[in-house]
């Protein structure tokens, strides 16, 4: 594969931060990069990276490179799916891998600096998920402090407030955040932390019996397990497919 168009596109987020997962942990790609391309100029971006640093060469290439102990680069898209909602939408982020540092980029290890991907949130992209060990040294993905934190206060508010509709709204909403092991834990927190602040004020009958909590069906509908990017389906079956793809239904669609 030598044409941006032929790029394949990853079917969501989850995809991505499995696909980097296994790029760090098991492949040795420890150097990183999060840059953004303007969306009219992601193919030449694209293109550019290609020319550079041989980003598109297909698998038995990149063996070769390795084996011979040259740099292997691997780059990954924001999904189609994640992008934000404006036509055409303002910047593509992307992620650039590689097994040692690449001229000409400002690459850091992970060992040195975890790796940080983003996210659409308050109508910009923002550092959301974090790769690092947890604590018995497994490479996963975390939420980032400050956005843990964010969710955290806001679950906590609704329940000291007793506003029940908005928390159920809440809890859901975290159940489809992409639950590998350490945002499955961070999650996990959350709802115990509710579990405690909002049994403490609203949860004991005259009685004195438990009662069961409005959300208790929204944490239900969680996964119940943590996510392993192992046999995870990573291509959408579906157009687009590939960069181009997405390029030509852009232009059909007005946006370009």
């Amino acid at each position: 594969m030598t044409d941006p168009e032929d790029y394949p596109l990853l079917r969501g987020q989850t995809a991505l931060l499995a696909q980097a997962l296994r790029l760090v942990s098991r492949d040795g790609y420890t150097w990183w990069q999060v840059q953004t391309a303007p969306v009219e100029k992601v193919l030449a971006a694209v293109k550019k990276l290609d020319e550079k640093h041989a980003v598109l060469i297909g698998p038995k290439a990149r063996a070769i490179r390795k084996e011979a102990r040259l740099p292997v680069a691997h780059l990954l898209l924001a999904p189609v799916s994640v992008m934000p909602p404006e036509d055409p939408p303002p910047t593509w982020p992307m992620l650039l891998l590689a097994t040692q540092e690449l001229p000409g980029e400002r690459m850091q290890r992970v060992e040195d600096r975890p790796l940080t991907w983003v996210a659409w949130r308050k109508e910009a992209w923002r550092a959301t998920y974090v790769l690092k060990p947890d604590q018995r040294g497994r490479w996963t993905w975390f939420l980032t402090k400050e956005f843990h934190r964010a969710l955290l206060e806001e679950a906590l508010a609704y329940a000291a407030e007793g506003d029940w509709r908005a928390l159920v709204g809440h809890m859901k909403a975290l159940g489809n955040l992409p639950m590998f092991s350490g945002v499955w834990s961070q999650v996990q927190e959350i709802r115990r932390r509710v579990q405690k602040l909002w049994g403490d004020r609203h949860l004991r009958d005259p009685s004195g019996q438990w009662k069961a909590p409005p959300w208790r069906k929204a944490v239900e509908a969680w996964p119940k397990a943590p996510l392993s990017p192992i046999g995870m389906r990573l291509y959408p079956e579906e157009p687009p497919r590939t960069l181009g793809e997405w390029w030509e239904a852009h232009r059909k669609g007005g946006g370009g």
